[in-house]
């Protein structure tokens, strides 16, 4: 299956270069762009804010001390706080989710430097969706498009990235396509962290103000 390449943006995401599907929240970001609000990408105020409902007046007995301090440096547009009443009001959702990561070097990943990447994919598993770029034997840069499997050092890569869920695609002339799909993405939980990893590729996206 071809991949459609104008989708992919270039992000540095967990230290790596790589290139992501991501899906934008337009009403989020809308709003954001009203409050002069950009990217939350502190991981203390993501962990307050994750444990508040959403568009929900909490009541501030309700919260410890460090969390009220924490909502007190929030920029404008994340929370509402009103001291008269007592109660803190979430206003701030994710503004943007990535959807897949594909992880290559300029041309492609040779298959005998599969594991690395493999290793270096795998890394985004609690976030989303995975894969790695790789040439094939015989391919001159990636630019010729590769047969179907058979090489023994791809079959063994496409073993290896099948057991953590990593897919595998080629680049040709068509564009890139799957030899492996990537396994879907099933999150056990959801968490501050896996939020704060949207927040730093909402802040590349260059959406608004940082």
């Amino acid at each position: 299956m071809l991949l459609a390449e104008q989708a992919f943006v270039g992000l540095r995401l967990r230290g790596q270069q790589v290139q992501a599907v991501a899906t934008v929240f337009a009403d989020e970001a809308r709003r954001r762009s009203a409050a002069g609000l950009g990217a939350v990408d502190s991981r203390a105020l993501l962990t307050v804010l994750h444990d508040l409902p959403v568009d929900c007046p909490v009541p501030l007995s309700f919260l410890d001390a460090h969390a009220l301090r924490t909502l007190r440096t929030a920029p404008p547009g994340v929370v509402d706080l009103a001291d008269g009443p007592g109660i803190a009001v979430r206003r701030v959702v994710p503004a943007a989710r990535v959807e897949l990561v594909l992880v290559h070097g300029p041309h492609g990943i040779p298959p005998r430097a599969g594991d690395s990447a493999v290793r270096d994919a795998s890394q985004f598993a609690p976030f989303c969706a995975r894969g790695v770029v790789i040439t094939q034997p015989g391919s001159e840069r990636g630019r010729r498009m590769p047969g179907p499997p058979g090489d023994p050092e791809t079959d063994l890569l496409l073993l290896k990235a099948r057991f953590y869920g990593v897919g595998v695609a080629v680049q040709g002339p068509a564009g890139l396509r799957w030899l492996l799909e990537p396994a879907p993405y099933r999150p056990q939980r959801h968490s501050a962290a896996q939020w704060l990893f949207h927040e730093q590729a909402w802040r590349q996206l260059g959406r608004g103000p940082s």
